[in-house]
């Protein structure tokens, strides 16, 4: 059964020392992924016992498929997704597919499991894949006959030839299929023949992890392994002046090591330095790193106060800014100047931290001649050539294996952790896991970036804006690559700013940055967050000064149809916004909230939209005020993410991003003084509780053949603005500040 999965590959089941390899050299193994035969890698001249024309699949002589996930699991199902494209085009057995975990390679090309990207980028060539072995096993059927190869069908892990009955499994065929030439252009099947893609399969992971066997980064060990916590400078840029009490007899204890600290502005995903303490077990490190006295040097970043930044975010957002090029159309100050009814209004968001379940942690053994890396790394081939250098070997001696990711949101795309485990290791010479705190997680994370927008409009009888200024500035991720970055990038002011999707006479985008005192980075939906707040809480006030529904005024600033023609680099063919996308989905959460249906008095109902990562959602949320709290109990979202893979999957990713949504709207708030995050754990950075989760109902819109877009970040950002929109039609009070805290 489809909903059924007992006999897939865990993590846990693979040893250190199962290595690609290694793999590659197994026996009676049909093998399909990138270009280049394994037996002609391996200087075979005898006929081949492997076939390997890409790197996607492999099939055993037992007829067991090997999909081979080059992507890292966090939760989202990434490893099952991928699993069932090229089972479909295989037309596989999905009970007799297993799947084995990638290292970083280049060979897989791109392997950052971020940006809600992994289905989009890998879609078409997983299809080959899976159709280029199953056209190849109808071949070597075909040729064994004597027939042709048009009277013989492959399904559900055989070859038949209808005419006369004969039937031959996969792994029968997979010797014979490895002495064929891979044939270029392979058919696809068509969406109404798809048996996976499209349909809900349970996680290949799940029964693991309720098991309690699935391994995690924390989970994995090494023979002969300590572990080490590491003390960090409280702010960026800070390193060791001394450690007062530094003890030489701690049983346990392994070593005490100085790290040197990392500059003040990067570089990149440099460790922050500090003292490492390698201990036998982890209670005696964390123990012993907590005793230590350390008096550490000072950095410009000492004096950061995170509220001054917000003050000095607002102030620049009162003032022109740059101008996005390319985004300016008519005469906004003379609109402005002529007079009218004019709204304006600031919006704020602050410093925010990832905060995943699962810590970072990583396991790291480095020798003379190799390093090991096992970690919970989101893009394990762009930390490998980090760790070489960390290591001092060359990228070919490296092998980086990620684990389960635990949650990440971002966070472990950085492989700062795991170049910390691989200098401890290369200095006491035996395995080491460098295990972060939560305190250390939430006080040395990369922060997503505080936020200021400004709103100003004049607008007609029915709301609608003549005239649109619009300024954004924060902190540019980019500070953390380049010492003089300061302004926002342009990829950056393209997450719901520049590609606003209202039609405006006479609007103009200006925007400004400013260098942080910390580290920024990415976080589930980036700039999106406060770029969505501003413009889906701006388009209720234009609604509200009017007393026009919010869904009509809405639907009256977008275009029937066509596309938006947004400045700076243009979309995909294909994944351009569509007007038409974006009003069906507002429709249909119209219809799936009973949106016109009136609610008891004092609760209010919030709507908002966004298009991000190219999916469309819209969102509906109905909240009120509880003992002076808000409090949400019902959420509604609609997702047109266009060709899908999972449909469960996506539902799951909606009703996730509602609760990521709601954290950061309800308890989201980091704040640093002194050049020091205030907050240090759960009790003063708090999650959601189940409790106060809200009922959520998700619609997905059917595919229609449209190419796949993102699912994991594209249900955050609609979820703040539409709780302040709710909370105003509630009470009457516009938030427009986040955390909202009453």
């Amino acid at each position: 059964m489809m909903d059924t999965i007992t006999n897939f590959s865990p993590l846990s089941s693979l040893s250190p020392e199962c290595s690609r390899r290694r793999f590659l050299g197994v026996s009676g193994v049909l093998v399909l992924g990138a270009s280049l035969p394994v037996q002609r890698a391996l200087g075979q001249t005898a006929a081949p016992t492997t076939f390997a024309p890409n790197l996607w699949l492999a099939i055993d002589g037992d007829g067991t498929v090997r999909a081979t996930v080059h992507r890292s699991e966090m939760g989202q199902g990434i490893r099952t997704a991928l699993t069932q494209v090229i089972a479909d085009e295989l037309d596989a057995d999905w009970s007799r597919v297993e799947v084995v975990q990638a290292q970083g390679d280049v060979k897989y090309g791109d392997q950052n499991t971020d940006g809600s990207r992994s289905i989009t980028q890998n879609y078409d060539r997983l299809r080959a894949a899976g159709a280029t072995a199953r056209l190849m096993l109808r071949q070597a059927a075909a040729k064994h006959w004597g027939v042709a190869v048009d009277t013989v069908r492959a399904g559900n892990h055989e070859v038949v030839h209808a005419a006369s009955g004969r039937r031959l499994g996969y792994g029968e065929l997979a010797s014979q299929a490895a002495m064929l030439p891979v044939p270029e252009n392979a058919p696809l099947k068509k969406e109404t023949e798809h048996r996976y893609i499209g349909k809900p399969v349970t996680h290949v992971d799940a029964g693991d992890i309720a098991r309690g066997k699935g391994t995690f980064g924390a989970d994995f060990s090494l023979p002969n392994m300590a572990t080490a916590v590491v003390v960090r400078c409280p702010w960026l840029g800070g390193g060791v002046k001394s450690i007062a009490n530094k003890p030489t007899d701690e049983p346990g204890l392994v070593a005490i090591e100085t790290l040197d600290a990392a500059p003040s502005a990067g570089p990149v995903f440099a460790p922050l330095g500090g003292v490492g303490v390698v201990a036998e077990d982890t209670w005696t490190a964390m123990r012993v790193a907590q005793g230590l006295n350390i008096e550490w040097t000072g950095s410009p970043n000492q004096t950061f106060d995170s509220n001054e930044l917000r003050h000095a975010l607002r102030d620049a957002v009162a003032k022109p800014g740059t101008p996005v090029p390319g985004s300016e159309k008519g005469d906004v100050d003379a609109v402005f100047a002529a007079g009218g009814t004019e709204l304006s209004a600031t919006y704020e968001t602050p410093f925010l931290s990832h905060a995943p379940m699962e810590p970072p942690v990583a396991v790291a053994d480095v020798t003379e001649e190799r390093c090991v890396v096992h970690a919970p790394l989101q893009d394990p081939q762009s930390a490998r050539p980090m760790i070489a250098a960390q290591a001092g070997l060359t990228p070919d001696k490296v092998e980086v294996t990620p684990t389960l990711l635990g949650g990440a949101f971002g966070r472990k795309s950085k492989p700062d952790f795991a170049l910390e485990a691989v200098e401890l290791s290369k200095r006491v010479k035996r395995p080491v896991r460098v295990q972060w705190l939560r305190e250390d997680d939430i006080r040395h994370d990369y922060l997503h970036a505080s936020s200021a927008q400004h709103h100003r409009a004049v607008i007609d009888d029915e709301g609608k804006p003549t005239a649109w200024l619009q300024r954004s500035a924060f902190p540019s991720i980019t500070t953390v690559f380049a010492a003089q970055a300061v302004q926002p990038a342009p990829w950056e002011l393209e997450m719901g700013f520049s590609n606003l999707p209202y039609t405006v006479a006479n609007q103009r985008m200006e925007s400004a940055g400013i260098r942080p005192g910390a580290r920024v980075g990415w976080l589930r939906s980036v700039c999106n967050i406060f770029h969505a707040f501003s413009a889906n809480v701006f388009a209720d006030e234009m609604a509200s000064a009017v007393g026009r529904d919010p869904i009509e005024h809405r639907l009256s600033l977008i275009p029937a149809s066509g596309k938006l023609k947004q400045p700076g680099q243009p979309a995909p063919p294909g994944h351009e916004l569509d007007f038409a996308r974006l009003r069906h989905v507002i429709e249909r959460v119209r219809k799936l909230s009973d949106w016109d249906s009136p609610r008891p008095e004092g609760v209010g109902l919030g709507f908002a939209v966004h298009h991000s990562f190219r999916s469309y959602v819209a969102t509906v949320l109905e909240a009120s005020m509880a003992n002076g709290r808000p409090r949400v109990s019902n959420a509604y979202v609609v997702l047109d993410c266009g060709t899908y893979v999972n449909p469960d999957t996506c539902v799951a990713q909606m009703e996730g991003a509602v609760v990521f949504g709601l954290s950061l709207s309800l308890y989201g708030d980091i704040a640093l003084k002194e050049g020091a995050v205030v907050q240090s754990n759960f009790h003063d950075y708090p999650m959601l509780r189940i409790a106060e989760a809200p009922a959520t109902k998700v619609e997905l819109v059917p595919a229609q053949g449209r190419l796949p877009a993102g699912v994991g970040e594209p249900g955050v950002p609609p979820v703040a603005p539409a709780l302040s929109n709710a909370l105003f039609a509630a009470t009457g009070t516009r938030h427009r500040t986040l955390p909202i805290r009453a």
